[in-house]
């Protein structure tokens, strides 16, 4: 049987509120679980940010229970001053707040990709863990054409949508 590929290649990446929010206001968040089948991590922390986008309510709890996302949070003293040290700090003059900074921390600490709309929060984690996916919700789109997981057009599309989500 051959395995079908996958967005990002069996890599865990851990994914902020807002990556989610553009899908889910896109009307696209089902196409961006298949493609990562069970890849997705999200951390506590996000799972009450991403609520609502333009599309309505984000529920989350069917892809949890099918296993197409996992949870998981900030354990231990090293991971929690980690995420205390990143919260509400500064990076590249912007403030990193509550829910970056945990993706962040979950990110570097278990090793996982990073999916995040923030530059200087990609900045950081390439910093730190240079190789890694390191990525945003265009370059999603991106790799997702590449991988011919959809068109030319419709990733031009999602990626003129994400002005107006």
């Amino acid at each position: 049987m051959v395995q079908q590929p996958t967005l990002f290649n069996g890599n865990k990446v851990v994914v902020d509120a807002m990556v989610i929010i553009n899908y889910h206001g896109l009307l696209a968040l089902d196409k961006l679980i298949n493609w990562t089948s069970g890849e997705l991590v999200v951390i506590d922390k996000v799972l009450r940010e991403a609520l609502y986008s333009r599309a309505g309510t984000i529920d989350l709890a069917p892809y949890i229970r099918n296993y197409s996302i996992s949870i998981d949070a900030i354990i231990g003293q090293k991971q929690e001053e980690m995420f205390y040290a990143y919260c509400n700090s500064t990076l590249d003059g912007k403030t990193i707040h509550n829910g970056e900074a945990a993706c962040l921390t979950l990110a570097i600490s278990k090793g996982y990709g990073l999916a995040c709309d923030e530059k200087c929060v990609r900045n950081e984690f390439s910093k730190r863990c240079p190789g890694k996916i390191c990525i945003h919700s265009w370059g999603i789109v991106d790799r997702a054409v590449k991988l011919g997981f959809i068109s030319s057009d419709d990733g031009q599309d999602l990626k003129r949508g994400f002005y107006y989500v």
